[in-house]
């Protein structure tokens, strides 16, 4: 009876084995970084074997680089070749033209990152040694969107070949007491704004990291902007990150480069351009933004804090140009540039512009004066 029955199991495993399926072959799925560096590129030759080496000698060594080159015509490209047969860590995208500006390599890097986190780092600036390692630290344990740094290192005397000796400072454009542990940023979004609206939340995008996951699925990404391109998405991120960590660290290395867009204006022309573009067009793409808000809607008064802000800002940096010159010598460049964008109206609004400068000068003035006036005066006893 038991011969039988160990025929009858044999014949069962036989026929079982042949219907089987064929176990699938073993597959290498690669393994994700835990983060992305995005480098946006334009003749960096100088600046780009250091910036790229400071990701390198991170202590955290889980991450990809995406240089994104927008089409350089020095030795950047050939520097980076070098570095990423060195490294696979290191890839390399070129874009057939110059875009001219940051948007079009940073929604690049996006596109192509696969890192938990995302990492902004401009091609002339550097990360200490620990900053990917301190940065994904608080994102993991607050299970945030943003790790959001206020202040930046800065080399003294404006130096741009940094080395172990160099001396730094601290520097930031934000505003208000900074924190002195990681806390978890206020979700209420009216308050938010009005942060961002007093330099609270200033828009650098470099000095954090982000979600990558965060990002896709609010399908953020930089707008076509000519200048100050990272504070209109900041300000979207503002309005969208459910967890932002603020943190005392600081991480960032940011280099004086003379030849960066936004430090040397080539022309008033290209300056006027630059900036009357970003007064027109980002306001216009900040509104279009908040009109998906019902929030907006409804408190028309915050929606016009972030436009205030930004067109405030470049009206600051257009007033250097109504220092030199008078609002006659002017008008022709100003009349061109609005051309662009207020068709028969152009008389109309050459006219407010060059008032709005008129007046603002003769504020800084009388502000003038009245110092001068006071220092004049016996100190009360």
């Amino acid at each position: 009876m038991s011969n039988q029955k160990n025929k009858i199991q044999k014949k069962l495993a036989a026929k079982n084995a042949a219907t089987a399926t064929p176990a699938a072959p073993a597959v290498n799925i690669p393994r994700l970084p835990g983060v992305s560096v995005i480098i946006p590129m334009y003749n960096s030759q100088r600046y780009i074997q250091s910036c790229v080496g400071s990701v390198l000698n991170q202590t955290f060594r889980d991450f990809e680089i995406i240089c994104v080159d927008d089409g350089s015509t020095d030795d950047t490209v050939k520097i980076v070749t070098e570095m990423a047969k060195k490294d696979p860590r290191v890839k390399l995208v070129r874009h057939a033209k110059n875009s001219g500006a940051a948007s079009e390599p940073r929604n690049t890097g996006i596109r192509m990152s696969r890192g938990k986190y995302i990492g902004f780092l401009d091609s002339d600036d550097m990360y200490t040694p620990t900053a990917l390692a301190e940065l994904v630290e608080i994102g993991e344990k607050w299970q945030a969107d943003v790790v959001h740094t206020e202040q930046v290192y800065f080399p003294e005397n404006q130096v741009i070949d940094v080395t172990p000796q160099t001396k730094f400072t601290t520097f930031s454009k934000e505003k208000g007491g900074f924190c002195k542990e990681p806390m978890l940023e206020t979700d209420n979004l009216a308050k938010r704004v009005q942060m961002f609206y007093q330099g609270r939340f200033f828009g650098w995008v470099h000095n954090k990291i982000y979600r990558r996951d965060y990002i896709m699925e609010k399908n953020l990404h930089f707008d076509n902007l000519l200048t100050s391109e990272d504070i209109v998405f900041y300000f979207k991120v503002v309005c969208t990150a459910p967890r932002i960590v603020r943190v005392p660290n600081i991480i960032y290395i940011y280099r004086h480069n003379p030849n960066s867009i936004t430090r040397k204006m080539v022309s008033i022309e290209a300056s006027l351009h630059a900036l009357t573009h970003l007064m027109i067009e980002g306001s216009k793409v900040l509104d279009d933004f908040m009109k998906q808000f019902e929030f907006f809607v409804k408190n028309p008064g915050y929606r016009q804090l972030p436009i205030d802000y930004i067109i405030q800002q470049h009206l600051i940096w257009t007033q250097r140009f109504y220092d030199k010159y008078t609002p006659a010598q002017l008008d022709g460049l100003v009349r061109k540039e609005l051309n662009k964008y207020c068709g028969e109206f152009v008389p109309f609004f050459a006219y407010i512009y060059s008032a709005i400068h008129s007046y603002r000068q003769r504020l800084i003035n009388y502000d003038k004066e009245v110092r001068e006036l006071k220092a004049k005066l016996p100190a009360a006893k």
